[in-house]
């Protein structure tokens, strides 16, 4: 959403803009953070234009497209092919037909007279800040070829973060549904079937009879037991992507053993090699900053990245804006605090990006490690009560003629 704002700067000078923020907080967070005191900051209400919506599905290409995209494109302008040139080279081979038209139009922009950074900035769904900031960067320092490897560099270590942290929750979400998919199976098909041979349903067991009364409550409801559970993961879904649930729930998750182990050291990576990306392509910190606060998925790791903005602003150090919150690993906080002194900040902080991959990697491997013993033993206990429902008549029967 865009913003109006009328706000006063340091030197007391009156300034006035249009600023994008998700609410109105947010906006004056980003005002501070640009050393503005917002005086007045009003949501601009603009007209639909229904012709120019974007009513296709998805964004026009993916990360790891965006990816390749990059590599060609810094490969082809190190070869000393121009901008243009690349751009229309690239166009002409991409199938995807809405990333082609986005290729052309910034072509256009530029044999206009536009900037590349001005063109990709107007697809903020394809192209984001990061990618335009540092682009701009490398255009202004005549590097735009080595911005671009930059820029590759990071989506792909972005990439390969997020596969791990997936990678992490497939195994049990799949191995829970299956799961979940064989109890209700046994409950709706085949306990009722072998139940029905033991006759008389008052002199069974009581394990039996209470998994029988959950069997038949299965059979009369099991399509809202089913839309029920759609239901709520949807609006569960729905509420987690509210940024006031997620500024409450985001703390909570990081203090959840091994999860919020792999959140914040996953988190940490992403935050340190996009800092360190954005300041070796010469962009400002305290842009930096808001650059990689709106990178950051999780509101605790956006709300550390705010305060040491906030601490840079007011003239304090980054090392200690970032370890007002707590968050952060002292190792981070300690190796940026030396960065800081040295001048090599941005070394540092890739330093750290790189051990923080590993750490990444370690959780995943423990995270796993735990998870799979503790899903085995839930589902087996789960399978072992059904089956002692299934024969505990049997056994019954087997002690009466016994006894006789």
């Amino acid at each position: 959403m865009k913003y109006r704002y009328k706000g006063m700067t340091r030197n007391r000078d009156t300034v006035s803009g249009e600023i994008e923020a998700p609410n109105v907080d947010e906006a004056k967070k980003i005002l501070f953070q640009k050393q503005i005191r917002a005086l007045n900051v009003e949501k601009i209400r603009t007209n639909i234009d229904l012709k120019s919506l974007d009513l296709s599905l998805g964004t026009p290409i993916n990360l790891k497209g965006l990816i390749i995209f990059t590599r060609q494109l810094s490969s082809l302008i190190n070869s000393g092919v121009s901008v243009v040139v690349a751009l229309q080279i690239l166009a002409q081979q991409e199938r995807r037909p809405a990333f082609k038209k986005i290729l052309v139009a910034v072509k256009d922009n530029l044999e206009a007279g536009g900037g590349f950074s001005e063109g990709l900035a107007r697809y903020p769904k394809v192209f984001s800040e990061f990618f335009i900031r540092v682009v701009e960067a490398g255009e202004v320092s005549g590097s735009l070829d080595k911005s671009l490897i930059r820029i590759g560099q990071q989506l792909d270590k972005l990439a390969a973060i997020r596969r791990k942290v997936i990678g992490a929750m497939t195994y049990p979400l799949i191995t829970l549904v299956v799961a979940a998919g064989v109890v209700t199976f046994l409950l709706y098909k085949v306990f009722p079937e072998i139940v029905k041979m033991y006759g008389d349903v008052k002199n069974l067991p009581w394990l039996t009879q209470s998994v029988l009364q959950l069997s038949e409550w299965l059979q009369a409801n099991i399509g809202k037991l089913f839309s029920g559970i759609v239901t709520f993961v949807v609006l569960i879904r729905w509420l987690y992507s509210l940024p006031p649930v997620k500024t409450a729930v985001d703390p909570l998750l990081i203090r959840v053993p091994v999860i919020g182990l792999l959140i914040l050291r996953s988190g940490v990576a992403i935050f340190t090699r996009t800092l360190a990306t954005l300041l070796s392509s010469g962009v400002p910190l305290l842009t930096a900053f808001s650059i990689c606060e709106k990178v950051s998925s999780n509101y605790a790791i956006k709300k550390c990245i705010r305060d040491a903005a906030s601490a840079v602003s007011e003239g304090q150090s980054i090392s200690h804006g970032l370890g007002k919150s707590g968050l952060m690993p002292g190792m981070v906080i300690h190796m940026i605090g030396i960065g800081e002194m040295t001048g090599r900040l941005d070394e540092l902080l890739l330093k750290i990006s790189d051990i923080f991959d590993d750490e990444v990697d370690d959780a995943v491997g423990l995270m796993t490690t735990l998870l799979q013993p503790a899903l085995i033993v839930v589902v087996g206990a789960i399978v072992m009560t059904l089956m002692l429902a299934m024969y505990m008549p049997i056994f019954g029967m087997v002690d009466k003629i016994g006894g006789h």
